[in-house]
């Protein structure tokens, strides 16, 4: 000690080298299992060692290790004949009451952020599992990811197609027809009904819709200035009796006017489909003001669906 706050430098004489050289071959085989020439090479190069270490003196080095805990295999020949570090007494341990406490905090969170963000948090809570090395842990993840069954590399294009409004030409697996090519002017990813959909105007159709990605192969193509007419709008406005605190307005509406009772919004898009779909979604805390014909397409609408339930009643 004297020595070392003397020179400020570690020297051949301050160093137990039997606990340095374990210490070394621990972190080593944490990294990744590794052959004995690996581990020597390592050994030489090392800046306080500088020397080879023989086959023997390995052994007295892992059965070190395994006094404290560790459990050290080798592999076939077959298999590259490496040493592999498969459990030590510094793993981290999760519990059943811990995963599921994860599980909790995935869904929660996921109900909030952008598909980027959770591209983000999915890698992190993956990272662990390989640290953790629990197969519960791996397998509660695996059940409740949201991109468990999507490719991330398709995700992170078509978040890029969807930052720079971007054209591009999916190859999508249509439920109602083959594969084919859609051209689509990307704007978004947004989960519903906890499945993630692209958002978009369609130029076959020249309007805003949606395609599920999960049923897109790949990207056949971008055309970064490629020029699409802006779709003609819908515009409704309805009024809702559901409090403000639970009142979650989309980026396409807006408020037109708040009282103790009621609050009036301005929809607007270019599919009705989605209009529709968010109307219906307030079930009988929503009234449709204008305009008069949407309104009456609607009340035809319920007026049908409640036809086909009396009849099978």
């Amino acid at each position: 000690m004297k020595e070392f706050l003397k020179t400020k430098t570690v020297t051949y004489n301050l160093m137990s080298f039997t606990g340095f050289k374990a210490l070394l071959l621990f972190s080593l085989l944490a990294e990744s299992p590794k052959t004995f020439t690996e581990i020597n090479e390592h050994f030489i190069n090392h800046p306080y060692l500088h020397e080879a270490i023989s086959i023997d003196t390995l052994r007295v080095y892992i059965n070190s290790l395994e006094r404290i805990g560790c459990i050290i295999e080798r592999t076939k020949k077959s298999e590259g004949s490496k040493y592999v570090l498969k459990s030590s007494p510094f793993d981290l341990k999760i519990t059943d009451d811990q995963i599921n406490s994860v599980v909790k905090v995935y869904k929660s969170i996921s109900k909030n952020i952008s598909v980027e963000d959770l591209i983000y948090l999915e890698k992190f809570f993956f990272k662990l599992a390989g640290i953790i090395k629990n197969e519960k842990y791996t397998q509660a993840l695996n059940d409740v990811s949201l991109l468990s069954n999507t490719d991330k590399n398709l995700i992170e294009d078509l978040m890029q197609a969807c930052r720079h409004k971007h054209t591009i030409i999916i190859k999508y697996n249509s439920p109602s027809s083959t594969v084919k090519n859609i051209e689509v002017k990307a704007d978004k990813l947004e989960f519903t009904n906890s499945k993630l959909y692209l958002y978009g105007t369609s130029y076959e159709y020249n309007k805003y819709t949606s395609y599920l990605v999960s049923r897109i192969l790949e990207i056949s193509a971008t055309e970064i200035n490629a020029q699409i007419d802006a779709p003609e709008e819908i515009e409704v406005i309805y009024r809702t009796n559901i409090s403000q605190d639970e009142l979650f307005i989309q980026e396409n509406e807006e408020i037109l006017s708040q009282d103790e009772e009621y609050t009036t919004i301005k929809i607007k898009n270019s599919n009705k489909f989605f209009i529709t779909q968010r109307i219906l979604s307030y079930g009988d805390k929503c009234e449709i003001l204008e305009p008069s014909e949407y309104r009456d397409e609607i009340i035809n609408t319920l007026k049908q669906m409640q036809e086909i339930y009396a009849d099978e009643k």
